[in-house]
C-alpha cells in the first residue's frame, strides 16, 4: 500500500522584481582552508559598473533576413557614436535576441546614463540596460575541518539525515552550478556532466579565450585596481566559489572520506560564467538558458538539461529585464532556480537576481538558526538555510565543502569553510535534487510550494532571530519537503487484475496492509459464481462485491477465516462486473484465485438414453467442482432414472456428487467419505417424478480435499419409464 503523508505550513509569494540589470557575481564570505588564520571583516561589494550594454530591438522593428537586419544594427550604432563622439563596439548576438553593446573601457554605472538614455529614446529599442558585472562575496579565512553542524544540528541545521534515509537522490537529476567554473575534485566522484564555460571576455575568463566547452576555474585572484576604477580595494585570493558550491550540492556521501553533499548522488552541471572580477549578466542569462536546454547562438545544445539551477551570485540592482526574461524561459523548461539573497545586511528587493520574479531566493542563517549578520533580508526572501558564520576563535560556524589549496592558480584537493548565502543556496539546490529524486515531475512552482509549506519555524534567538517578514518562510527541512512531494505525487493505483472464468492466479502476494483487486465479468443466465482463494503463506482476506470494489467496510461477501483457504458461493449470480479484493491481514505470498461461473447449457438430444463421453478435469480442492452436461430430448415426465457414472480418481473418499434436473431440481448421489479406494464405477435410481424430462441435465463432481487428482471419464442418464 502506498503510504501518504502530509505536513502543515504556509505559502508564501514570490519576491516581486523591477526593472533594470546587472551583471552578478558569486555571494559567499569568508573561506578557509587547512590552517586556521585570523578573521577578517567582511569585504565590501566592488562598486557596481561594466564596459558592456545590453540593447533588446523590438521584434516588429527587426525584419526581414538576417543581412538585412544586422546592417540596420550596425547603423543605428555608427549614428550613435557620431552623436555621443564615442568609440562603441557591437559584440555578437547574445540569445533572446539580445545586442551587448562595449565600451573602450569599465565605467560606473552613474557614468552609463547618458548612453542608456539615448538608446532608450529609440523607439525601435525595447529596453536598454547595463551589462553589470557580479561579484563573489568572499573574505579568505582559514580553518581546519571538524564537523559539518549545517545538516543535522538541530537548531540550525538542514535536518537531512531523515530525508537520506528515504533517498539521496539519483544521477538522473541534474543541477546546474552556474558560477566561477569547477575543480577536479576525488570528492565529486564521476558524477560532474560536461559543462561550458561562458565567460566570452578573455580577461574576465582567464584561461587565454572566450567561450568554450572547458568549465574549468583557472583562478579569479585579482590584484588591488586590476578590475578598474580602483577596484577591488585590495588584493584577492582566488575564490574556487564554484568548487565549494557544487560539494555542498553532491560531493560523495558514505564513501569513507572528505565531506557529503546534500543529494551526494546528483549529477553536476558546471556552467563557467564568473571569473576574474566577476562576471556579466549576458553570460549569465546565456549559461541559464544553456543549462535548461534552450538553444543558445553558436553552441550545441545541453544534452543533459538540468531540473535546478544553482546561482550563488548576485548585485545590487533591481532586477533586470535580461535575468527576468531568462528566469520565465527556464521556468517554461520545469526548472526550478535558486538565487542567494545577498550578503549586505540590506533589503534583498534592491538586489538581482534575488528580487526577480519566480525565483527561489535564499537566506543565511547561522548555527542556532538566527539570520546571519551579514544576510540580506525582506519580502523579496523566500526561505532561509545554513550560511554559517565563521569567529576569530572558531572557524566551524561556517559551511564545511570541498575546495582547492591554490592561492591564485589552481592547487591539490582541500576542503574549507565559507560563510555567506551563497552556501545557504546550495543547500537548497540540493534539497530539491532529493525531492525531484522522488518526484520528477513537478513544476517550479509546486516544487517552490513544497519547500516554503514544509519549512521548520524559525528558533527565537534574541536579537539575530528571523521572522516570516524577514527570512522566508522559515528554515528548509529536508525530511518534511521530501515527504511533502512523496506524498504530492502518490502513483495512480494499479488497474484490477481481470479473471477468467475457471483460469487460475497463481503467485499472488501482498505486504501487510496492501489491498489487492481483481473484476470477473459474468454472463446472465449463470446458475452459479464461486470465488476461492487458497495456499500459500500468511494471511490474506477475500472480500466479494458486485458492481463496485468492496473495501474493509463495505462488501457483499467476507469469509473472514484465519489463513489463505476462504471461498464464496453465489447462486444465480446477477449478470455483470463482480469485484474481488484480497485484503493482507499479515504479509502473504503463492496464493491463488480462481473464479468459476457455470455457462449456459446446450440444447438436449431427443433420444431416451443419453450419455456423455468427454473427459473432464475435476479441480483438487474445490468445492464449486465440476460440471458435466447431458442435453435430453424426451417428451414428457422423467419418472424413474438411472444414473451410471465412471470417475477416475485416486481418492473417490474426496469426492461428492449431484445431479441436477433442467427445472432446477437436485439430488445428492455421494457424499465425501473415508474410502480410499481409486476410481469409482457405479449406478445410482432414484424417482424424478414429474419432473420434466427435456432439458439439460448436469452432473455436478467436486472435490473437497487437496493431494488426489481425477477426471469424469464418462456418465449417462437412462429414463427407466
Amino acid at each position: 500500500m502506498n503510504q501518504r503523508f502530509r505536513r502543515g505550513g504556509r505559502l508564501l509569494a514570490i519576491g516581486a522584481g523591477v526593472t533594470a540589470a546587472l551583471a552578478v557575481s558569486p555571494i559567499a564570505i569568508a573561506q578557509s582552508q587547512t590552517a586556521v588564520g585570523p578573521l577578517t571583516v567582511d569585504a565590501p561589494m566592488m562598486e557596481l559598473q561594466t564596459d558592456r550594454i545590453i540593447v533588446k530591438y523590438r521584434d516588429s522593428a527587426m525584419t526581414g533576413n538576417a543581412a538585412k537586419r544586422e546592417a540596420k544594427k550596425a547603423r543605428k550604432l555608427a549614428r550613435l557614436e557620431r552623436r555621443l563622439a564615442r568609440k562603441l563596439e557591437r559584440l555578437e548576438n547574445r540569445s533572446n535576441g539580445n545586442d551587448v553593446i562595449k565600451l573602450k573601457r569599465m565605467e560606473r554605472i552613474s557614468e552609463l546614463q547618458t548612453i542608456i538614455s539615448e538608446l532608450q529614446a529609440d523607439p525601435e529599442v525595447e529596453y536598454a540596460e547595463p551589462d553589470l558585472i557580479m561579484q563573489p562575496l568572499l573574505v579568505p579565512n582559514d580553518s581546519q575541518y571538524n564537523q559539518q553542524w549545517h545538516y543535522f544540528e538541530p537548531a540550525g541545521g538542514l535536518n537531512l539525515e531523515p530525508a537520506w534515509d528515504m533517498t539521496t537522490s539519483d544521477s538522473g537529476v541534474v543541477v546546474a552550478v552556474i558560477d566561477s567554473g569547477i575543480r577536479p575534485h576525488v570528492d565529486f566522484g564521476n558524477r560532474i556532466l560536461p559543462g561550458y564555460d561562458f565567460i566570452s571576455d578573455a580577461f574576465i575568463s582567464n584561461d587565454g579565450n572566450g567561450r568554450d566547452a572547458d568549465p574549468s576555474d583557472t583562478g579569479d585572484a585579482t590584484t588591488a585596481g586590476e578590475c578598474g576604477n580602483d577596484q577591488p580595494t585590495s588584493y584577492q585570493s582566488s575564490s574556487w566559489h564554484g568548487t565549494h558550491v557544487a560539494g555542498t550540492i553532491a560531493a560523495g556521501g558514505n564513501n569513507g572520506f572528505g565531506v557529503a553533499g546534500v543529494a551526494w548522488n546528483a549529477s553536476i552541471l558546471p556552467l563557467r560564467a564568473l571569473g576574474k572580477c566577476g562576471g556579466y549578466t549576458s553570460d549569465i542569462a546565456d549559461a541559464m538558458r544553456w543549462a535548461a536546454g534552450l538553444t543558445v547562438a553558436g553552441i550545441a545544445d545541453n544534452p543533459n538539461p538540468a531540473q535546478v539551477l544553482n546561482m550563488s551570485l548576485g548585485g545590487a540592482s533591481a532586477c533586470s529585464n535580461t535575468y527576468q526574461q531568462a528566469i520565465n524561459a527556464v521556468r517554461a523548461t520545469g526548472a526550478t532556480i535558486v538565487v542567494a539573497a545577498g550578503n549586505s545586511n540590506t533589503d534583498a528587493a534592491g538586489f538581482t537576481p534575488a528580487s526577480c520574479d519566480g525565483v527561489v531566493s535564499v537566506a543565511a542563517t547561522d548555527r542556532n538558526g538566527g539570520r546571519s549578520y551579514y544576510s540580506n533580508f525582506g519580502n523579496s526572501v523566500d526561505i532561509a538555510a545554513p550560511g554559517g558564520e565563521l569567529y576569530s576563535n572558531s572557524q566551524t560556524g561556517g559551511v564545511l565543502s570541498t575546495y582547492n589549496s591554490g592561492q591564485t592558480a589552481p592547487g591539490g584537493d582541500s576542503y574549507g569553510y565559507l560563510q555567506g548565502t551563497s552556501m545557504a543556496a546550495p543547500h537548497v539546490a540540493g534539497l530539491l535534487a532529493l525531492m525531484y529524486s522522488v518526484a520528477g515531475d513537478l513544476t517550479p512552482d509546486e516544487a517552490e510550494a513544497a519547500l516554503i509549506a514544509s519549512a521548520r519555524a524559525f528558533p527565537a534567538t534574541g536579537n539575530d532571530a528571523c521572522t516570516a517578514a524577514t527570512c522566508g518562510a522559515g528554515i528548509a527541512d529536508a525530511e518534511a519537503a521530501v515527504l511533502a512531494v512523496t506524498d504530492a505525487v502518490e502513483p495512480e493505483p494499479e488497474p484490477p487484475v481481470e479473471l477468467q472464468n475457471g483460469v487460475v492466479e497463481t503467485g499472488v502476494a501482498a505486504g501487510q496492509g496492501e489491498m489487492l483487486y481483481f473484476t470477473m465479468t459474468v454472463p446472465a443466465g449463470q446458475e452459479s459464481l464461486s470465488f476461492t482463494m487458497s495456499g500459500g503463506s500468511g494471511d490474506a482476506d477475500l472480500y466479494v462485491r458486485y458492481g463496485a470494489e468492496p473495501t474493509l467496510s463495505d462488501y457483499d461477501f467476507r469469509p473472514y477465516l484465519n489463513g489463505n483457504n476462504e471461498a464464496v458461493e453465489i447462486a444465480a449470480p446477477q449478470a455483470g462486473v463482480w469485484h474481488v479484493m484480497i485484503a493482507a491481514y499479515s504479509d502473504f505470498a503463492d496464493v491463488q484465485l480462481v473464479g468459476n461461473f457455470q455457462e449456459p447449457p446446450p440444447p438436449p438430444p431427443r433420444v431416451s438414453e443419453f450419455d456423455n463421453p468427454a473427459n473432464v478435469a475435476i479441480p483438487d480442492r474445490n468445492s464449486a467442482g465440476i460440471y458435466s452436461n447431458i442435453a435430453v430430448d424426451k417428451a414428457g415426465a422423467s419418472g424413474s432414472i438411472t444414473i451410471e457414472v465412471d470417475i477416475k480418481h485416486t481418492y473417490i473418499g474426496d469426492l461428492e456428487i449431484w445431479i441436477y434436473a433442467p427445472n432446477g431440481a437436485s439430488g445428492k448421489l455421494k457424499s465425501i467419505s473415508n474410502d480410499s479406494s481409486d476410481d469409482l464405477q457405479q449406478s445410482f435410481t432414484l424417482n424424478a417424478g414429474t419432473i420434466p424430462a427435456a432439458g439439460t441435465w448436469r452432473l455436478r463432481v467436486a472435490d473437497r480435499y487437496r493431494g488426489d487428482v481425477g477426471f469424469i471419464d464418462e456418465w449417462s442418464i437412462t429414463f427407466n419409464d
